[in-house]
């Protein structure tokens, strides 16, 4: 008994112990990566594979075994191909890591400016609501969308209301795309923009294209993304992929302050926050939601 407890004591080490959590909270990020995606049916197709490897072996079917442990000699190959899609987004969450941020951010912004242009982007978001005209506003943090720029057609016009809302008119040529917005440059980026809809099967029936595409390109970026529901006038945003309803352009003006407007990063717990009654990812049962 005394042997084992010596040899249970010599196999567990901090290091080992650490290696472990580490190793656990890789396998957790993972699956949350891949759960509500084309990759999550892979994923189980893998590990069925995995758990026949050796349960073939143990049973004596050599060919069976052979073939599986041939598709592993390539499982590398397979899995940057079908995974592409995961590996980017989790490589650019890496990227938007608060510590990264503050190395790259850029300085002596134009805060009046910044928030003039908010106050833009918020009463016209108000007057489209009302009049019922569909609206998709992508406002660019710290990932590129050079990408989907290059699908619409590029303004690099300084950021008003009155463009905002003659853009997205009925029958105009760039009402049915995505305008994408740059508030560190002040800019109206591009309008007409073609964005990758959202890979959650998950999503309500009643969601429409525009809200499938503001999730899309939310999932594979940090920007946050405003619609206005072309038949209800309703106001949603979405952001890392999380839809939420209801807003008011008092909401939206506040959204974007606290978001663009943070002035470092060890000032956020110092941000303030606010609350209100919202609808997430199609419930259509009211929540108290906070924005901190």
């Amino acid at each position: 008994m005394e042997e084992l407890r010596l040899y249970i004591q010599s196999r567990i080490t901090v290091s080992s112990v650490i290696e472990v959590i580490i190793i656990t909270f890789l396998i957790y990020k993972v699956l949350m990566w891949i759960r509500g995606t084309q990759a999550e049916q892979v994923a189980k197709g893998i590990i069925i594979l995995l758990i026949l490897s050796p349960l073939s072996n143990w049973l004596g079917f050599t060919t069976l075994n052979y073939l599986i442990n041939s598709m592993f000699t390539f499982a590398f190959i397979i899995f940057v191909v079908v995974f592409q899609p995961e590996l980017r987004s989790a490589l650019e969450q890496l990227g938007n890591n608060k510590a990264f941020k503050q190395v790259f951010r850029k300085s002596n912004r134009d805060r009046t400016r910044m928030l003039s242009d908010i106050g833009e982007i918020s009463r016209a978001v108000g007057n489209l609501s009302k009049e019922h005209i569909g609206a998709l506003i992508v406002c660019e943090m710290n990932t590129g969308l050079n990408n989907i720029v290059d699908t619409g057609i590029e303004l690099d016009s300084d950021i008003s209301q009155e463009l905002i809302e003659n853009i997205f008119t009925p029958n105009r040529p760039l009402h049915d795309g995505a305008m994408v917005v740059k508030l560190w440059t002040n800019q109206i980026r591009a309008a007409g923009c073609l964005l990758p809809l959202s890979d959650n099967r998950y999503l309500g029936s009643e969601l429409g294209t525009r809200h499938r595409a503001g999730l899309g390109i939310s999932e594979k970026s940090d920007a946050i993304t405003i619609i206005v529901s072309e038949e209800t006038g309703t106001i949603s945003y979405t952001e890392k992929g999380t839809l939420t309803r209801n807003m008011t352009p008092a909401m939206v003006d506040q959204l974007l302050t606290d978001r663009f407007m943070a002035k470092d990063d060890e000032n956020d717990s110092e941000k303030g926050f606010f609350k209100f009654r919202g609808k997430k990812d199609g419930n259509e049962e009211e929540k108290e939601t906070d924005i901190d």
